[in-house]
C-alpha cells in the first residue's frame, strides 16, 4: 500500500481558533500525526461557541484528523509533559496572542534546544515584531486592516460591510500548510530545522494585491466595486423566478459577449453598439444591468445556468446550504463527507478537496472530544505506566473525558 505524503510526521499543535487548527487538519490529512494541546482551564475559544465545549459546529470542522491531549500547562509538570512530547516532534505551531507561548516556556528560542531540527510556526494577527505584534486579532479586524473590508462592500453601503466568515483567518491556514511543507523539504535535504513567522493581516493584504499595485502605479484610490468587475460585463449577481434567488453570470471577452446575446435569444439590444466591446459595455453597465436583470428575473436560476453554460458563458446558481449538499457536481467529486462526532451525531464536512494520483490521503476523522487521546498518547508516544497516567489525571494535571 502507498504511503502517505506526511506518514512518519508528527505535529503538535497549540493552536487555538482557526489558523492553526485548520492546518493541522489538512496535515493529518496528509497523514500527519497530529496532536492538539489543550486544557479545560485554557478552551480554545471556538469550543466555548456553543452549549458544550464539545459541540461547536466550528471547532468540530477546523479540529478534525487529529488527537486531543489534556495537559494543564498552568503547572511545571504538564508543560515539562509537552516539552517530552515536542522532542520527538516534527512540527510545532502556534497562534496565540503575541507574548503568550514565551509565558509558558513554550516559543522557538526555548523550544529548538530540546529538538534542534524542529520547525515552529508561529502565526499571530500582525506577526512577530512591530508595533502591533501584541495585538489580539480575529478575521473581521484582519479584514480591515488590510484594506479589504474598504472595497468588499456594494457602492452605496453605508459602511464596510464584509463577510461573517473569516476568510483570512482560512487562506492563512492554507499558508501555514505550505510553508510547513516547504520546510519540511528544506530539513529533509539539510537537516536543518527552522521558524516560520506568518501575519495572518499579511496574508489577507496579499488577497488584493492588485489594489495595492493600481495605486502603487496610477495613485487611484480602490473604490467599492460590489460585483462589479473592471474588465468584464456583465458580471455580478443578477436576481431571477422566486423569492430571493440569484444566478451569477460573468462575461469577460467580446466573444463570450456574443455568445450571450445568442443563448438569450438575440435581443436587439444584444446587438446595440454601445455594447459591442468591453468599454463600451462598462461605460454603459447601469443600462446593461438593467437590461440584463429583465432577462433573468423571469426564469429559473438554474435553467439560466443551463442555457448560458451550453454557450460557453459562465453562469451559476448562488446556491444556499441545502442546494449545496445536492449538488450533483459535488456529489461526483465526493466533496462532502459524512462523519460519526462521539458528542453530536452524524454530521456532514467538506471531505479533502483535492485527490493525488500516486499519494493516498487519510480518511477525515471526527473532531476529539477535550482530552479524548490523552491516555493512548501518554502510553504510546510517552511510556507511561498507568499508575502514573492516573496519578497525574488525580493531580489535574493532565485531562481526559
Amino acid at each position: 500500500m502507498a504511503r502517505t505524503a506526511l506518514e512518519g510526521i508528527m505535529v503538535i499543535s497549540l493552536g487555538t481558533g482557526v489558523v492553526v487548527p485548520d492546518a493541522g487538519k489538512i496535515l493529518g490529512e496528509l497523514g500527519a500525526n497530529v496532536i492538539k494541546i489543550e486544557s479545560s482551564d485554557n478552551l480554545d475559544f471556538v469550543r466555548t461557541i456553543a452549549a458544550d465545549k464539545n459541540t461547536s459546529a466550528g471547532f468540530n470542522e477546523s479540529n478534525r484528523n487529529k488527537r486531543s491531549f489534556g495537559v494543564n500547562l498552568k503547572s511545571d509538570k504538564g508543560k515539562d509533559i509537552v516539552k517530552q512530547l515536542i522532542k520527538i516532534s516534527d512540527v510545532v505551531a502556534e497562534n496565540f496572542r503575541g507574548g503568550v507561548v514565551k509565558s509558558l516556556g513554550l516559543d522557538y528560542k526555548s523550544v529548538r534546544p530540546l529538538k534542534p531540527d524542529i520547525i515552529y510556526v508561529s502565526s499571530q494577527g500582525f506577526g512577530g515584531g512591530g508595533p502591533h505584534s501584541d495585538y489580539p486579532a480575529y478575521g473581521p479586524m484582519l479584514s480591515s486592516a488590510s484594506g479589504m473590508l474598504s472595497i468588499w462592500k456594494q457602492p452605496d453601503d453605508p459602511y464596510p460591510v464584509g463577510s461573517n466568515s473569516p476568510l483570512p483567518d482560512h487562506m492563512a491556514s492554507k499558508q501555514v500548510v505550505i510553508a510547513v511543507l516547504a520546510a519540511l523539504d528544506y530539513r529533509r535535504r539539510t537537516g536543518k530545522g527552522q521558524f516560520i513567522d506568518l501575519a495572518q493581516t499579511e496574508v489577507a493584504a496579499a488577497l488584493i494585491g492588485e489594489h495595492y499595485l493600481d495605486y502603487t502605479m496610477n495613485k487611484r484610490e480602490p473604490q467599492a466595486a460590489g460585483n462589479r468587475c473592471p474588465y468584464a460585463a456583465p458580471h455580478g449577481c443578477y436576481p431571477c423566478q422566486g423569492e430571493d434567488n440569484w444566478v451569477a453570470i460573468s462575461v469577460f471577452t467580446n466573444e463570450e459577449w456574443r455568445s450571450f446575446g445568442k443563448a438569450i435569444g438575440d435581443p436587439e439590444w444584444s446587438r446595440d453598439p454601445k455594447f459591442a466591446d468591453i468599454p463600451g459595455r462598462l461605460k454603459n453597465i447601469d443600462e446593461l444591468d438593467r437590461l440584463v436583470v429583465e432577462w433573468t428575473s423571469d426564469r429559473k436560476a438554474k435553467e439560466i445556468m443551463e442555457i448560458l453554460q451550453s454557450s460557453g458563458v459562465s453562469a451559476g446558481v448562488v446556491q444556499r446550504a441545502p442546494d449545496t449538499l445536492e449538488d450533483p457536481q459535488l456529489k461526483h467529486l465526493n466533496a462532502l463527507v459524512e462523519l460519526n462526532h462521539p458528542a453530536v451525531g452524524k454530521r456532514t464536512y467538506n471531505n479533502i478537496p483535492f485527490h493525488l494520483s500516486e499519494t493516498p490521503t487519510v480518511p477525515s476523522s471526527p473532531a476529539p472530544l477535550l482530552g479524548q487521546h490523552t491516555d493512548e498518547i501518554c502510553r504510546e508516544l510517552l511510556k507511561m505506566p498507568a499508575g502514573e497516567i492516573e496519578k497525574l489525571k488525580a493531580e489535574k494535571i493532565l485531562e481526559s473525558p
